[in-house]
């Protein structure tokens, strides 16, 4: 459902919109799309998932291993 052909954004447009029920979108862009498109529109209709903010946490603290990645082969 990508690319360049506008129909299919159209149809999960109208989807989205409550425009079309779960069926007419099966017929129109197959199960397997549409399973995606209903995934993708309960994840828009739920709540934003509360995350704390990043901590400033150096995973990197302590002694560092470098590997020698031996950039010198032919593989």
């Amino acid at each position: 459902m990508s690319g360049g052909d506008p129909l299919p954004k159209a149809i999960a447009t109208t989807y989205y919109n409550a425009g079309l029920t779960v069926d007419q979108l099966t017929v129109l862009v197959g199960a397997k799309s549409a399973k995606r498109l209903r995934l993708l529109k309960a994840d828009f209709e739920d709540e934003p998932l509360d995350l704390a903010a990043p901590n400033d946490v150096d995973i990197y603290e302590g002694d560092v291993t470098t590997v020698d990645t031996g950039t010198d082969d032919d593989c």
